[in-house]
This record gives C-alpha cells, sequence and structure tokens, in this order.
C-alpha cells in the first residue's frame, strides 16, 4: 500500500511539472509576442530553420488545398497569347519577364517573388491555378481570383505550363516588350 502511495505521489509530481513546464513555454512565447522581439523585416537575415520550413509549409498547403481538377481550356495558340498579355499586364512585374531578368521589385520581398518563366515544375496545373487564384499570405502574392477571371487564370497557368515550349507566334509575342512605345 505504500508503494501504490509513493507511486502515485511521483504520477502527480511528473504530472505537475509537464503542466508547469507547459505554462512557462506559453508564457513565454506570448512574452515573446507582445514584446516584438522576433525579426519581421523582409529585408533583414532569416533563420535557416524558417527557409527550410516554410516552403515546405506553402507546398503541403497548396496540395491540400488545390482541387484535382484540370485545365479546362484547350492548349492553342490564342490561349497562350491570352496567357502572355495577362502574365506581362500582372504578373512580370514581380516574377520577371520572359527574358529572365531578375524583378528587383519582386526580389525585394520576402520571401522573394519566384522567377516564373522559368517554370513552376513543382506545382501541377490545379495546384498553380489555386495558387495565383486565392494568393500566399503574408508574401506580398495578392488573390487574383477576385480581379481576374478563371478562364484568364488558367490561360495563366497554361503559359506557365508551356513557357520552355511555346509555338513560335506566341513565343515571339512572349519575348516582345511589353509596352515598346510606353513611358
Amino acid at each position: 500500500m505504500t508503494r501504490l502511495l509513493l507511486l502515485g505521489e511521483n504520477v502527480r509530481k511528473v504530472l505537475l511539472g509537464a503542466v508547469l513546464a507547459l505554462a512557462l513555454l506559453l508564457l513565454s512565447a506570448v512574452a515573446v509576442m507582445r514584446l516584438g522581439i522576433m525579426p519581421v523585416t523582409a529585408d533583414g537575415t532569416h533563420s535557416s530553420l524558417e527557409a527550410r520550413i516554410m516552403p515546405m509549409v506553402l507546398h503541403a498547403s497548396i496540395a491540400r488545398h488545390a482541387s484535382g481538377e484540370t485545365n479546362p481550356g484547350p492548349l492553342n495558340e490564342d490561349n497562350l497569347k491570352s496567357g502572355v498579355g495577362t502574365y506581362k499586364a500582372m504578373c512580370a512585374r514581380c516574377h520577371s519577364t520572359p527574358e529572365g531578368n531578375a524583378s528587383v521589385y519582386g526580389q525585394s520581398f520576402y520571401p522573394p517573388a519566384p522567377q516564373l518563366p522559368k517554370g513552376m515544375a513543382q506545382y501541377t496545373d490545379a495546384q498553380l491555378f489555386w495558387l495565383i487564384k486565392h494568393g500566399i499570405r503574408n508574401t506580398g502574392m495578392p488573390a487574383w481570383g477576385g480581379m481576374l477571371s478563371d478562364e484568364e487564370i488558367w490561360q495563366i497557368v497554361s503559359l506557365l505550363e508551356n513557357s520552355q515550349d511555346l509555338p513560335p507566334l506566341v513565343e515571339a509575342e512572349w519575348n516582345e516588350h511589353k509596352n515598346k512605345t510606353g513611358p
């Protein structure tokens, strides 16, 4: 009987220690958040842990939320040309031009905006569609679903997925400067 009482007493001490450790951890987390200790600048250095974890979290979230839908638009020159026009108007400022010159603007974000003309092989068509339509919180990537139609988003997806193998007329339009006469 004494042995059972000692065992019960030890279990209580362990549980009390675990609860106190958890409470201390939560209190520390609240203190860090409320005191502004965590760096939030986009131009500062970032931990290697953050650099390793965030891409995995991003890809897993996109894979989970994107449907298995396939691109409903036909892969033809008209849709690819429309994708080129929309990309140049809405995407190139952050994600670079077809020449592959990195956008200074897009590189100032954290994380830097990916250079899309090189392709996005790690994502399926449905995942790219979801990413463009819904955006990515706290990165500067807006949710284009309120500004572009689903058809326009699918045209951009078609362009990105096929940017390394475009028909000659689309390739010419893709490599043409957006505004030859503009400012």
